[in-house]
């Protein structure tokens, strides 16, 4: 009975701690005559994205494809953040972000182009300090951009890695409205005054036909009353 209980409490231990440990990593050296010692780590990550039209600030988590829309060829921003959280220095934190596809790199980190990403790495992060890095990228043309769709949603990524091998990572979302031509103001124009004017058409065909009769009759008529006068003499 001792024995079954004892195992049953180990077990409870057990699983307790791994239910229960807090975000903590370790970097466990062996001491000289036996035992080690460990030192935690912890950090995070995080990757914002700037609202568009928002210079100089105004960073997001994400934007959904309901928020404000960036256009083609228009240039992002975004902001990375990696945070000590644990009462230890961090040595070294290798950080890793990857551009998407119809985003190219413009500035900021160290720049890879055989798989469009940019590196950032930060020695020596002391215990609850923060170390910020900022990216610009732009966007693809017009034409270059997905012709069957109006809107694109791209997803930028970015991971952590301290000296441990221990690995954070953060992602951030924008939208992308391709441009539309033609989305000026119409404009009103007024009814055009229509002006009435004599036709000239086949119908004044009729009317000219009866223009030598009535000169035939005029001469007739002249020649008659000459004759009439030299009858009278």
């Amino acid at each position: 009975m001792k024995k079954t209980f004892s195992t049953l409490l180990i077990t409870t231990t057990l699983i307790g701690g791994l239910l229960f440990t807090p975000k903590a990593y370790a970097d466990c050296q062996p001491i000289y005559g036996g035992g080690q010692t460990c030192t935690s780590y912890s950090f995070t990550i995080q990757k914002l994205v700037q609202v568009p039209g928002k210079g100089g600030g105004n960073y997001v988590n994400s934007l959904s494809i309901n928020d404000a829309k960036y256009a083609s060829s228009q240039t992002v921003n975004f902001e990375l953040i990696v945070t000590n959280t644990d009462s230890q220095t961090i040595p070294t934190i290798n950080v890793t972000d990857t551009l998407p596809k119809y985003l190219t790199y413009v500035s900021g980190g160290s720049y890879n182009s055989s798989n469009n990403t940019v590196n950032f790495t930060i020695n020596n992060l002391g215990a609850g300090q923060s170390q910020t890095y900022y990216i610009t990228a732009k966007v693809a043309d017009a034409t270059s951009l997905p012709t069957e769709q109006g809107i694109i949603c791209l997803v930028n990524q970015a991971a952590a890695t301290d000296n441990n091998g221990v690995t954070n990572s953060s992602s951030s979302q924008f939208c992308v409205q391709k441009t539309v031509l033609g989305t000026t103001t119409p404009t009103v124009y007024s009814t055009p005054v229509v002006v009435n004017t004599p036709a000239t058409g086949p119908e004044m065909l009729p009317l000219m036909a009866l223009i030598p009769g009535g000169l035939g009759g005029l001469i007739l008529r002249k020649k008659t009353n000459k004759n009439e006068k030299g009858g009278e003499k």
